[in-house]
């Protein structure tokens, strides 16, 4: 049975070194509204941004009193409901309005971590329409990488591909990428998995050697 009371991390978008641990009462679900219990979160660099109050790259991101951040979530199913069985392992997507298509100006309202409260916290509702099945051969914390990082990858590789078939560099086309953060690595992965040929920059060294 869920607690009565969770703990949350929340942040005043005021700086990292100011987020603080909070009780707060457990979650309810709104109709078609599903439980999640927590297992692994993972960071993003949009995190620490909103935390130090300087996410401000979209119209209508006011800043919050208080807000629980991140979005990126490995969790599992809490409740019954129609669609998931009890402890099924999901993810969240980022846009919770999101579900098809070009994003649109109003998904942006029902981002996760600002401008709605985020995933670092022990247990969160849902929409059943916004969450997806992990995939069962990744571990909780790599699953909780995918949302953003590699659906932007994915994205950018096969945005222009018709629905339910992705690229295929078959050995002659080549993907360029900058850098090694998130984004770029799933990109890597990605591109590499699809035949692509894939060049990749970095000022460190030692990162190219890993990206090898």
């Amino acid at each position: 049975m869920a607690p009565t009371d969770i703990r949350q991390w929340v942040t005043a978008q005021d700086g990292l070194e100011n987020l603080k641990l909070e009780t707060a009462p457990h979650p309810p679900q709104d109709e078609g509204e599903v439980l999640v219990k927590t297992k692994c979160v993972s960071l993003n660099y949009r995190d620490t941004e909103v935390c130090m109050g300087l996410y401000g790259h979209h119209k209508g991101m006011a800043k919050a009193d208080m807000i629980v951040p991140c979005s990126d979530i490995c969790g599992t199913i809490a409740s019954e409901n129609s669609q998931f069985k009890i402890g099924s392992r999901v993810m969240a997507i980022f846009n919770q309005t999101h579900l098809t298509g070009q994003i649109k100006a109003k998904n942006m309202a029902s981002g996760l971590g600002l401008p709605l409260p985020g995933v670092l916290t022990e247990y969160r509702s849902f929409p059943a329409s916004a969450l997806v099945e992990a995939p069962a051969h990744l571990s909780d914390e790599e699953a909780s990488c995918l949302p953003i990082a590699a659906m932007t990858a994915w994205m950018a590789i096969n945005w222009n591909e018709p629905l339910g078939r992705h690229a295929q560099g078959d050995g002659k086309k080549s993907v360029l990428l900058q850098g090694t953060g998130g984004v770029a690595i799933s990109g890597l992965l990605i591109a590499h998995a699809s035949g692509f040929k894939t060049i990749i920059t970095s000022s460190s060294d030692a990162k190219l050697e890993k990206a090898k």
